[in-house]
C-alpha cells in the first residue's frame, strides 16, 4: 500500500536516529561494510543477476556486466579514494589581522538522502548514489520502481548482511503516491532522482517546497557525430551494441547520428546488415514493445523517412534505424526504445546547427581517428558525458563523473563529485588568541586597510613589499580607542 505522509514520519524518525549515530563513526568504520559487500559481490554475483533477470527480463549476461560489476567498481573506488575526499582540510584565515587564526573546511552529510531509483538498471542507479552516501555518513531512504522493487528490496538486504544498520537503509513502498511522499516530505535532505524529464520536474516541484537540494539524472537523446575519416566498422558495431544493450532502455543509448555525407552511405550500409544479424541482447518487454511499434507508426506517417533495417511490427528482437532530417528528430526525441534516427550532414558545423535544437544533453558519442578533432568537438557539445570512438560502456565507470544538462538534468552521479555531492562543506574558522582591533574601529582605520589591500594585490612584488611596510607603519600610526 502507498504509504501516506503520515505514516512515511516514524519511518524517517527512525532513520534520523539510525543517521545520527552511523555519521558519529570514523570513516573507517563506515566502509567497513563496503569492503564486506565488494567481496560479496564477487563471490556471489549471480544472486543478484538472477533477480534482476527474473524481475525485468535481462539476460544474465547483462545484468553481472552492467549491474552487478560496476557496483563492485563503485564499492573499490570508495575505499581507495574516500579516505582523501572527505578528509579535513586547512587554510590560513586572512583577515584584518593576516595569519591570526586557521580555517578547518569539513565534509559532512547531508542527513537523510532519497534514492527514488529507476527499473531499467534497478541494481546500479540504486546501489552507486546509495554506496556514496552511506559512505559519507549519510542515511538512504531506498524509493524503487514499481517495475523492479524486488532488486531494490534484495540489495537493502545485503546492505544490512554487510553491516549496514537496518533502520539506515529503510526500503519504502515502490508506488508512485509513496515517491511523491517522499519528494515532498520537509524529513528529507536531499534527494537522488533518475527517471524520465517529466517526472523529474514533479519531484524538483516537491523538493522546492522545502528548499531540498537534488541531483537528477533525467532523458537522454544521445548524438553520435561520424566524422568523414572515422573506422567506420568500429562505428557500426559500437553504435549497435548501444542499442541492443538492455534492449535500448538506458539513458545513454545512441538514438541519433550525424555522419557527414562522404562515409554516410557506407556507414549506413554496415549498420543495416549488422542490425539485420544482430538480435538485442535481451528482447524488449510488452511496453518497450508498444512504444517500438508506435515509434514506428509515427516514422511511417512522415514524408522522407527510410527505414533502414529489416524490422516488422511485432518484432521484440531487432532494434529500429530509419534515415531522416529535423522533423524525424524531433519526433524521436523522449522515446526509450532501441531506435536510431540516421542523419547526413555536410560536415560537424550542420551537426551542430542540429544539435542545438535537441532537448536533451546526457551523452554524446564521436568516432574519428583524429583525437585531438574530437577533443574540439566536443567541446562545443553540451552534454555532460561523451566518449570518443565507442558508446554507452563509460556510463558505469565508477570513477569518473556523470550527468547532463537542460532536460537530462543536472548534478553527478560516479567519480570524486559524486561522493562530494552527498555531502555539504562546513567551514571552521578558529582564531588565535584574543588581539582583535577591528572589534573598535572607527574610520581612521582606512588607511591600514588600504595598505592591506595594496600589500595582498598589488600587481608587483616590489609594490607588494613596499605595501606591507606601509601596512607596518599604519598599524603603529593607528590605534583603537581606548576602551
Amino acid at each position: 500500500m502507498p504509504l501516506t505522509s503520515n505514516e512515511l514520519g516514524p519511518i524517517l524518525h527512525r532513520t534520523r536516529e539510525a543517521q545520527q549515530q552511523w555519521a558519529a563513526r570514523p570513516l573507517n568504520e563506515r566502509l567497513e561494510p563496503v569492503r564486506k559487500l565488494r567481496a560479496r559481490l564477487a563471490a556471489e554475483p549471480t544472486i543478484l543477476a538472477e533477480v534482476i533477470a527474473r524481475e525485468i527480463g535481462k539476460t544474465r549476461y547483462e545484468a553481472i556486466g552492467a549491474e552487478v560489476m560496476p557496483v563492485a567498481e563503485c564499492c573499490r573506488f570508495l575505499i581507495q579514494r574516500a579516505p582523501r575526499l572527505l578528509a579535513p582540510k586547512r587554510e590560513g584565515l586572512r583577515g584584518t589581522i593576516p595569519f591570526s587564526g586557521r580555517a578547518l573546511v569539513r565534509r559532512v552529510p547531508w542527513g537523510i538522502v532519497a534514492s527514488i531509483s529507476p527499473w531499467n538498471y534497478p541494481l546500479f542507479l540504486c546501489a552507486a548514489p546509495a554506496l556514496n552516501a552511506l559512505v559519507a555518513g549519510n542515511a538512504v531512504a531506498m524509493k524503487p520502481s514499481p517495475r523492479a522493487p524486488e532488486t531494490v528490496r534484495a540489495f537493502a538486504q545485503w546492505l544490512k548482511d554487510a553491516g549496514f544498520p537496518p533502520d539506515l537503509v529503510p526500503v519504502l513502498d515502490p508506488s508512485n503516491d509513496t515517491g511523491k511522499a517522499l519528494a515532498s516530505s520537509p524529513l528529507i535532505d536531499k534527494i537522488v532522482f533518475t527517471g524520465s524529464s517529466k517526472t523529474g520536474r514533479d519531484v524538483l516541484r516537491s523538493a522546492g517546497e522545502n528548499l531540498v537540494p537534488a541531483t537528477l539524472e533525467l532523458s537522454g537523446f544521445d548524438a553520435v557525430y561520424i566524422l568523414r575519416d572515422a573506422n567506420l566498422p568500429l562505428a557500426v558495431a559500437a553504435v549497435a551494441f548501444g542499442l541492443r544493450l538492455n534492449a535500448g532502455r538506458s539513458c545513454i543509448c545512441p538514438r541519433c547520428a550525424f555522419v557527414e555525407e562522404p562515409v554516410a552511405d557506407e556507414f549506413i550500409r554496415l549498420l543495416t546488415a549488422r542490425l539485420n544479424s544482430h538480435r538485442l541482447l535481451a528482447p524488449m518487454d510488452r511496453q518497450t514493445l508498444e512504444e517500438a511499434d508506435a515509434l514506428a507508426t509515427s516514422f511511417a506517417s512522415m514524408n522522407g523517412v527510410q527505414f533502414l533495417n529489416d524490422r516488422q511490427r511485432g518484432d521484440k528482437d531487432k532494434a529500429l534505424a530509419v534515415l531522416g532530417g529535423p522533423d524525424v528528430l524531433a519526433a524521436a526525441q523522449g522515446n526509450f526504445v532501441p531506435a536510431i534516427v540516421v542523419t547526413k550532414v555536410k560536415d560537424m558545423e550542420e551537426a551542430l546547427r542540429l544539435e542545438s535544437s535537441l532537448s536533451y544533453a546526457l551523452g554524446a558519442s564521436i568516432f574519428t581517428t583524429d583525437t585531438n578533432a574530437a577533443v574540439k568537438l566536443a567541446g562545443r557539445l553540451r552534454s555532460g558525458s561523451i566518449a570518443i570512438n565507442e558508446c554507452v560502456a563509460h556510463g558505469g565507470d565508477a570513477a569518473i563523473p556523470f550527468g547532463g544538462s537542460r532536460e537530462s538534468g543536472y548534478g553527478v552521479r560516479g567519480g570524486e563529485d559524486g561522493l562530494l555531492e552527498m555531502t555539504r562543506p562546513q567551514t571552521l574558522a578558529i582564531a588565535r588568541g584574543t588581539f582583535r582591533p577591528h572589534h573598535d574601529a572607527e574610520t581612521e582605520a582606512e588607511e591600514f586597510l588600504r595598505a592591506l589591500l595594496r600589500a595582498r594585490h598589488s600587481g608587483s612584488l616590489a609594490a607588494r613589499l613596499k605595501s606591507w611596510l606601509d601596512y607596518a607603519v599604519e598599524g603603529v600610526k593607528w590605534r583603537p580607542p581606548a576602551r
